[in-house]
């Protein structure tokens, strides 16, 4: 475990996927642990800048299939299919990702499949993902942002709207622009940032 964890620290995916492989054998490690461990590793070393697109490509698909919820490695999958012009296969990685761990960087690669496309077909969109995490603060958080930069302020009132009497930081800084874009009701808007500075912290995400 010294020797895994030392591996991590120095960034030597190579040996630290060697440490783990070696806990493994010797029984170490619980096969699920050692699943999601060697995603977790074979992610880092998709991220190091050590591999060139097509070896992360292969890491991180090897990665998802351990742990097809692991956000780093669904978010490089998604941007390296998209640059390497395979937008449908990119947005299915986010989206079986985004149902299981619902996640903002899950939301700004998706967002990102289709850069040419218009704001209101972006918010179409992303509002087929959010149908995958109804209920998660994150879905209407990015259905908001998206309805905001199409314009579409009555959508993003609604979204927002369940979550307002106790509303996050990010939560209330949508509404003060929401509020500031809209109509132009800068009272509003800085009452609603006044809050964002009293809100609770959105989870830090690491």
């Amino acid at each position: 475990e010294a020797v895994l964890q030392y591996r991590c620290a120095a960034g030597d995916w190579t040996g630290a996927l060697a440490a783990l492989e070696r806990n493994m054998r010797s029984g170490l490690v619980a096969k699920d642990a050692y699943k999601r461990q060697r995603a977790v590793l074979l992610t880092g070393r998709a991220l190091s800048g050590e591999v060139d697109a097509e070896q992360s490509r292969a890491l991180v698909t090897e990665a998802l299939k351990l742990s097809p919820g692991l956000v780093p490695a669904a978010a490089l999958a998604g941007r390296l299919l998209t640059e390497a012009g395979q937008a449908r296969k990119a947005a299915k990685v986010v989206e079986a990702a985004y149902a299981i761990n619902p996640h903002p960087d899950l939301v700004e690669t998706y967002a990102n499949i289709a850069p040419n496309e218009s704001n209101r077909d972006r918010l179409a969109r992303i509002r087929n993902l959010a149908k995958l995490a109804p209920n998660h603060p994150e879905s209407a958080m990015a259905v908001a942002r998206a309805a905001i930069d199409a314009q579409e302020f009555a959508t993003a009132r609604s979204s927002l709207a369940p979550m307002l009497t106790m509303p996050t930081q990010r939560m209330a800084s949508l509404m003060a622009e929401v509020e500031e874009k809209e109509g132009g009701d800068v009272g509003r808007s800085r009452e609603w940032m006044r809050r964002a500075l009293q809100a609770t912290r959105d989870p830090t995400w690491t």
